[in-house]
């Protein structure tokens, strides 16, 4: 039995294989070792995966995540998991190597996620060689849902937002300064409270403002991040998340006004994850 994990700021993806019993998917919440205890991910091990393992005493867990970076993070969440399946093989990596691997399989190119966060690397068709570092949504994470939803809360308390969307913005949320305040500097996820606000942008892509808003945020990751990869103008570059999934016309859009090769854009990569390894 093969289970795979794909494991992001807001939503952990599972797919397990079984030959006997096909492929079976779950979701749980995202498991970031950075804001999980090991309880906290034991918990929803057991509670979500363990009772689609039918007892299955040959089991291998791939688990890659957001926040696993580093010997420390990984082996934090590998003996969470380790709890709950005490005789499995478990290997613990990125999620940025688990989308090079969805989106590449064995040959090289520039993978990236833009989905709550986002990220890029070079890989090399066996491991990510080079990486820009993504620096969190306060930092940097350009192009993704964190990174758009700040520039909307930003314009609309700034009253920089067009008057017809800003009204329109009003009317659903009924939010103000003080609220946000309150939500980005003192609540818990702020990453994930800003990029909510993402759906109002897809809901409105068709006014002049919000697709420019996603036509920027574009830009700027492949300026501050895709253009500082060696031979990025003539490698293959591919997209894994929901950002590039449900904006994928505008992200193609912007790739070929830079002159770039576009690949593969897929929402998930749980399922091209589990074949690289069905493969092995």
């Amino acid at each position: 039995m093969i289970i795979i994990a794909d494991s992001g700021s807001t939503n952990t993806n599972w797919i397990i294989s079984d030959n006997r019993a096909g492929l079976e998917k779950v979701k749980t919440e995202g498991l970031n070792p950075n804001f999980s205890s090991p309880d906290h991910i034991s918990s929803a091990v057991k509670e979500k995966i363990l009772p689609l393992a039918n007892n299955s005493d040959k089991v291998k867990i791939y688990f890659y995540g957001s926040g696993c970076s580093g010997t420390y993070l990984c082996n934090r969440v590998k003996e969470a998991i380790r709890k709950i399946f005490s005789k499995a093989y478990i290997e613990v990596k990125s999620d940025l190597l688990g989308a090079a691997r969805a989106l590449l399989g064995r040959n090289e190119g520039i993978a990236c996620i833009l989905g709550t966060g986002s990220n890029s690397c070079l890989y090399d068709g066996k491991e990510i060689i080079a990486n820009i570092p993504p620096l969190g949504f306060i930092l940097g994470d350009e192009g993704g849902g964190a990174y758009l939803g700040k520039r909307l809360l930003s314009d609309y308390l700034k009253g920089i937002m067009p008057s017809d969307v800003s009204e329109l913005f009003s009317s659903k949320y009924h939010t103000h300064k003080d609220l946000v305040i309150e939500k980005v500097y003192r609540g818990e996820f702020p990453n994930k409270y800003i990029a909510s606000f993402v759906v109002f942008i897809k809901d409105n892509i068709s006014k002049p403002y919000c697709s420019a808003l996603v036509e920027d945020a574009f830009g700027d990751f492949i300026n501050r991040n895709i253009k500082f990869y060696e031979r990025y103008d003539i490698l293959n570059i591919s997209f894994t998340g929901s950002i590039a999934w449900h904006f994928e016309d505008i992200l193609r859009k912007v790739m070929k006004s830079y002159g770039l090769n576009t690949g593969e854009i897929i929402k998930e990569p749980t399922d091209k994850i589990m074949e690289f390894h069905l493969s092995q």
